[in-house]
């Protein structure tokens, strides 16, 4: 069984992604709540957190991509490492 990706946020932590369908959907769902937020005084954290949830969403999408990618190699080159064409 393959090992849990990981992706880092901006503070430098890691975070393990253990479901990556629920993760996108989760942080799309805290994009959206961040700006419905219209509190005056809460302006400057909104901003911070939504610079936050915005990368995490960008590197679960890429994270996303590059999953498929490699699945899709795979069942391109039957599970075997693509032969490499010689010059």
């Amino acid at each position: 069984m393959a090992s849990s990706p990981y992706i880092r946020d901006l503070e430098g932590n890691l975070i393990e992604v253990t479901d990556l369908n629920e993760a996108i959907l989760q942080t799309a769902g805290y994009i959206c709540i961040l700006y419905q937020q219209q509190e005056p005084a809460l302006k400057a954290f909104v901003k911070k957190r939504q610079r936050y949830w915005k990368d995490i969403f960008q590197k679960l999408g890429r994270l996303k991509a590059m999953l498929e990618a490699d699945e899709l190699n795979q069942l391109s080159t039957g599970g075997f490492p693509p032969i490499k064409e010689q010059s």
